[in-house]
């Protein structure tokens, strides 16, 4: 990976718009810091389409995207999406209807039972609840981090009940359905916003840390990772372009402000 100081300005320069992770990306010990939320303003000021691609539950991204004025919040690592229209009322897309996200639930929840059997320390994840389409399980927001051997051996667990695994630092995360960060980011760029995906990965910057941002990293070339993805580098398929020196909401605050100073 590339230190982001010799990122190109001229590659930062036409950035129409920002893809960001928000988990150990914004936040730093699980909090948005005033220097990431003033990052996050100056950006939009300058005139970025801010868009958070998140594993973080259904539930969370409302107040998300009118709190931190995102222009649409992804959740659930692709399962649903919101923004609001012109008129300033709020859409949403979900995966699957209502029905068959109830079926999913229950799969899930007799997944949560045979997985506790089998990895009794990896307990399901306080915010399972507030999810719509995957259930997360705690490998070290509220338990201390497990060992990666523990988690691989979880998430092949979860694949082969018949499920769908991906991780991020803080949570395993389980779904019936196959869904990406990447494939609901192009869907809402292009949908909502009609953007065309030649166009998003020429004019957009993916900035995320972990495991369940690969898809982003591989799909997006001018990508950025805050310092704390080189523990996740091995798991990646494609690393992100660049790397910041600094660490979780620090590296996102170093990356916007290296987008600012080419803009300028």
């Amino acid at each position: 990976m590339n230190p982001l100081k010799n990122c190109p300005a001229a590659e930062l320069r036409g950035i129409r718009g920002l893809l960001t992770d928000i988990d150990d990306t914004l936040t730093t010990n699980g909090r948005l810091t005033a220097e990431v939320l003033s990052a996050l303003e100056s950006l939009g000021q300058a005139g970025l389409r801010l868009i958070a691609v998140t594993g973080r539950p259904t539930y969370w991204a409302q107040p998300l995207l009118r709190l931190c004025d995102f222009d649409a919040v992804i959740a659930e690592n692709g399962a649903s999406a919101f923004w609001l229209d012109d008129k300033g009322m709020q859409q949403a897309w979900f995966y699957a209807d209502a029905s068959t996200r109830i079926l999913h639930r229950h799969a899930l929840e007799s997944l949560a039972l045979r997985l506790r059997d089998r990895f009794p320390a990896i307990p399901v994840a306080d915010d399972a609840p507030q999810r719509v389409g995957d259930l997360t399980f705690d490998i070290g927001e509220q338990v201390e981090p497990l060992a990666q051997h523990l988690v691989d051996e979880a998430a092949a667990f979860v694949r082969k009940e018949g499920f769908f695994a991906t991780s991020s630092s803080i949570h395993l995360h389980a779904s019936v359905a196959e869904f990406s960060k990447q494939a609901t980011t192009q869907r809402i760029l292009a949908d909502v916003f009609g953007v065309a995906d030649a166009d998003a990965r020429r004019d957009y910057v993916f900035i995320g840390d972990s495991g369940n941002d690969a898809t982003m990293f591989a799909h997006y070339p001018l990508s950025i990772g805050v310092a704390n993805v080189a523990r996740h580098v091995s798991r990646l398929s494609r690393p992100p372009a660049y790397i910041a020196e600094q660490a979780y909401g620090a590296g996102f605050v170093e990356a916007a402000q290296a987008i600012l100073k080419a803009r300028t």
